[in-house]
């Protein structure tokens, strides 16, 4: 895979006595590589941003974010958090550099700042081409967006199994169109998203990790697809001209597709999301870390939530139902339906197919296709106090 950005627009060249930027795009290109410079770090170069070739680079060597800045300049290194500072009091339209060895001059409104650089050739590389990669999908911003949002939160990044910090993007070929499956758990719920992909790819399973699918969604916007491609260890997303390189999560998902019930006999309730959000965070108001969970009943005539713990009393709440399912009774951490339920539309309505208390509950949502919700959340029962 070829790494060089294909320019849109021609370069600024070099203004007499230094680089004229604009300044809003100096600030954008900014925002968009700083999840990549690390705070602090082992190596301080690393505490820079490279300017080279029309882009501008920052890595803290598991993540590198490269994106275009339009100028002929470089390279050389500027400390990024200094000149984020210096941009956020500055009101011209333009700011000029003007690097001079081991320093860089920075002019712009009136004011003036001297700052010193480092050795751009001590700095990572940027990665130019990436030999053996392979697609992974290509999604509309809009889209890629979405399925993220509905999973990205069952992520466990706090757990021993790495593969659980991931979101797990997997590609399974068909007839016609193959799916593309985004995956999130954290051994207790678990988030599926899926859509039709006309692209004819391999068989495959990538493991993003959380923090780089934020990147991702972050970055994603407008009117861009997003092309996501892989190798053996790395994941590689490119947006426009902005390109990501991070490592993948090395480990062992788990079999995911083994815990998703297909249940065909069982009724499932449909509710509205916006009532059942409000009626689940009534509910949960009294539970405590000690008395976690809030019991869900089953009835023709709503969805009856109740919890209760000695530190803060009782609480309860009612939901309406467009359509009544099978009655039962089973007690969930709200949490896990309130995170799903808020990336969805509230005037959506979602099928909840819950069977008893040892059995887990399965929010579907999203347009049907074929019969199908494109969005899942199953979310394993609790134990009765």
């Amino acid at each position: 895979m070829t790494m060089t950005a294909t320019m849109t627009r021609p370069k600024k060249a070099r203004a007499s006595g230094g680089i004229s930027l604009s300044t809003s795009e100096l600030r954008t290109a900014l925002s968009c590589v700083a999840p990549a410079v690390p705070t602090r770090s082992p190596k301080p170069i690393l505490q820079n941003v490279l300017l080279a070739d029309g882009m501008l680079t920052a890595t803290d060597l598991d993540l590198t974010i490269m994106t275009p800045l339009m100028v002929e300049a470089g390279p050389f290194l500027l400390p990024f958090a200094r000149l984020q500072a210096i941009l956020a009091t500055v009101s011209a339209d333009e700011v000029t550099l003007t690097p001079d060895g081991s320093s860089c001059t920075i002019t712009a409104g009136g004011g003036t700042w001297r700052l010193p650089t480092e050795d751009a050739t001590e700095f990572p590389a940027p990665p130019v081409s990436i030999p053996g990669s392979k697609p992974v999908g290509r999604l509309p911003c809009d889209q890629f967006r979405t399925l993220v949002a509905s999973v990205r939160f069952a992520t466990d990044n706090e757990s021993s199994r790495y593969a659980l910090g991931a979101v797990c993007v997997e590609y399974t070929p068909a007839d016609d169109n193959g799916e593309l499956v985004f995956v999130g758990t954290d051994g207790r719920r678990m988030a599926v998203a899926s859509c039709e992909i006309t692209e004819s790819l391999d068989k495959s399973q990538t493991l993003v990790p959380r923090r780089v699918m934020d990147v991702l969604y972050r970055l994603a916007s407008g009117d861009h697809a997003i092309q996501l491609e892989r190798t053996d260890q790395q994941i590689i997303g490119t947006i426009g001209d902005t390109v990501v390189v991070a490592r993948q999560i090395e480990g062992r998902y788990p079999r995911w597709r083994d815990v998703d019930p297909q249940r065909e006999n069982l009724q499932p309730s449909l509710v509205q999301v916006g009532p059942l959000l409000h009626a689940c965070e009534m509910a949960s108001i009294c539970e405590s870390e000690a008395s976690r969970g809030v019991t869900w009943t089953f009835t023709a005539d709503g969805i009856f939530m109740s919890a209760r713990s000695s530190e803060y009393g009782e609480s309860s709440a009612t939901c309406e139902l467009v359509q009544a399912g099978t009655p039962c009774t089973v007690k969930i951490d709200p949490r896990y339906a309130v995170e799903w339920l808020r990336t969805l539309d509230a005037a959506e309505t979602v099928e909840i197919e819950a069977e008893g208390e040892s059995s887990a509950v399965v929010f579907r949502g999203g347009e049907p296709t074929d019969g199908k919700h494109p969005l899942r959340n199953v979310v394993m029962p609790m134990a009765k106090d």
